[in-house]
């Protein structure tokens, strides 16, 4: 009730001002960071961005956040982090220096950067990675995620994968994101080893990776689950396709990716039956909600085009799923300032963990305050690639009763 109460309190306190005719654009902005790779993953980034942006724009077109007898505004700041830790960890700092009031995070070099942000009472709200260790309340109070989690990916790929009887080669790249993939794996199928064909490292940095191809084809695997960046998972696809190796390949969310079909839009072949795990676009009101969200998202933006085509020439267009988590957390943010009354990065921070609203696809979307979780592990789904776009499979019994997004124009 406490947190249902405080949803009513913050809409009701974000749309005060919107009587009366058009609102006044608010003089006071406070600032969200957005902490990405956009020069090494321009598309994750360039939609992390936008969807933040078009969180910000409706709440400014709006009037703004009424803070009691003050009203402000948001404002968006892109930095780059390149993937690199350290880049990010400084993005971080300057970004405390700046007064910013909410970092959203890619999630590279968190487990760095936190504390910084923590001794600023700066909340980080993590839109793409899933890593167990990267978020935790006790030790973490600052840090939020809204994003499907790795614990949640792998545990369902277990459960799905497990029973078709398949001996998975399990191979993922040496960055963050792969290890990360790693640790859970290991937890996910640690009572079925038998399930395990061969647990193999791909260097993030190889131009070739048929050697480590071939070493999971001669484990006697029968499928490829690819937990790595999206350029890897490309490689690992082009490798094992040129030998003949015609083994079905799983991946976690970075499958969908545009640069996996990018990088194999000569055998647009290859791509058919890769099968990703994901977050749910629509949720269980209907696809209503979504298709608003990506309607705004498209009337702002325009379509994220993935630069191939179809079979029948058609241009395809990637849903944006990506935008609607910092899009979300933009809102949830917006509404944890209208609870507080204030603009006091401490009080912010304790109502983050408080309040809820509606998210992009339709969903009640706050943060857990016990796992400070914004999207549930049950909410992940799968889907397969035919003619360079992706619908949910059937053998899955949440997947197999979600609608499936127009991808083509």
């Amino acid at each position: 009730m406490r947190t249902r109460l405080l949803t009513l309190l913050a809409s009701t306190l974000l749309s005060s001002s919107c009587g009366g005719g058009q609102p006044a654009a608010p003089s006071d902005r406070l600032l969200i960071v957005v902490n990405a790779p956009f020069s090494r993953s321009a598309f994750l980034g360039e939609t992390i961005a936008n969807g933040a942006e078009l969180a910000i724009g409706q709440i400014n077109e709006a009037g703004g956040i009424d803070i009691g007898g003050r009203t402000v505004g948001l404002r968006l700041e892109r930095v780059d982090s390149a993937l690199s830790p350290e880049t990010a960890l400084d993005n971080v700092r300057a970004a405390v220096e700046e007064g910013a009031a909410l970092i959203l995070d890619e999630g590279t070099g968190v487990d760095a950067s936190w504390p910084v942000a923590s001794e600023a009472r700066l909340p980080i709200c993590i839109v793409y990675q899933g890593g167990i260790g990267l978020v935790d309340p006790e030790e973490r109070p600052n840090v939020f995620r809204i994003a499907p989690t790795d614990r949640g990916v792998g545990f369902r790929l277990a459960e799905y994968l497990i029973p078709k009887g398949l001996r998975v080669a399990f191979l993922h790249d040496d960055t963050a994101y792969g290890q990360q993939g790693a640790a859970v794996f290991a937890e996910a199928w640690g009572s079925n080893p038998e399930a395990v064909a061969a647990d193999v490292t791909v260097p993030s940095g190889a131009e070739d990776v048929a050697p480590q191809v071939l070493e999971a084809r001669r484990s006697g695997a029968d499928a490829l689950l690819v937990w790595a960046r999206p350029e890897t998972i490309a490689k690992v696809i082009r490798a094992a396709r040129s030998a003949g190796w015609e083994a079905p390949v799983y991946t976690p969310p970075a499958g969908e990716d545009p640069v996996v079909r990018q990088e194999l839009f000569d055998h647009p072949e290859w791509v058919d039956g890769l099968t990703f795990a994901g977050g749910r676009m629509t949720a269980e009101k209907g696809p209503g909600p979504f298709l608003d969200f990506k309607a705004a998202y498209e009337e702002a933006f325009g379509p994220d085009l993935v630069g191939v085509l179809t079979s029948a020439g058609e241009e395809v267009v990637q849903p944006p799923d990506y935008p609607m988590y910092p899009y979300d957390c933009v809102n949830v943010f917006a509404a944890a300032v209208a609870a507080a009354r204030s603009t006091d990065p401490a009080r912010i921070l304790d109502f983050m963990r408080q309040v809820d609203v509606q998210g992009a696809n339709g969903d009640e979307r706050g943060f857990n305050e016990l796992s400070h979780e914004g999207v549930v592990d049950d909410d992940v789904y799968f889907a397969v690639f035919h003619d360079m776009t992706y619908a949910p499979v059937d053998d899955d019994p949440l997947s197999s009763t979600l609608p499936e997004i127009e991808q083509t124009r």
